[in-house]
C-alpha cells in the first residue's frame, strides 16, 4: 500500500478530508451520501493512482448503502488534508483491467 493510500485512507476514518463544492454537487446528482463516500476512501477498491507532480489522484471504488457501484476520486498533496474532488458512477465499461489496477479510457 502506497503512503497515499495509507494518508487517504486515515484521513477518511478520521473525517480529516475536505469535499470540494463539485463532489457535493455531484454527490447530490448522484445520489450518494457522505457516509459513503467516507466509507468509500476508508475501505475501497484503489482502481488508479495518478501522479501529477503538484498533486497525486487517488480513484477508489466503492458501492454505496444501496450497493451501487461509484468511484471518488481524491486529490492530495502532502501536508494538506486529501479533497474529494469529484464522484461518479462507476461503469465496467469505461475501464481497462490492468491486473491490480484498473484505468479509465479516454
Amino acid at each position: 500500500m502506497t503512503p497515499w493510500i495509507v494518508i487517504l485512507r486515515k484521513a477518511a476514518k478520521d473525517r480529516s478530508y475536505i469535499i470540494s463544492k463539485h463532489a457535493h454537487q455531484r454527490m447530490g446528482e448522484r445520489d450518494i451520501a457522505e457516509q459513503d463516500v467516507a466509507r468509500c476512501a476508508a475501505r475501497g477498491e484503489v482502481l488508479e493512482i495518478q501522479d501529477h507532480g503538484r498533486d497525486v489522484k487517488v480513484l477508489v471504488r466503492g458501492v454505496d448503502s444501496e450497493g451501487r457501484e461509484f468511484y471518488v476520486v481524491a486529490a492530495l498533496r502532502f501536508p494538506d488534508p486529501p479533497v474529494i474532488v469529484t464522484v461518479a458512477r462507476f461503469r465496467e465499461e469505461a475501464w481497462n483491467d490492468l491486473g491490480p489496477f484498473k484505468k479509465r479510457r479516454r
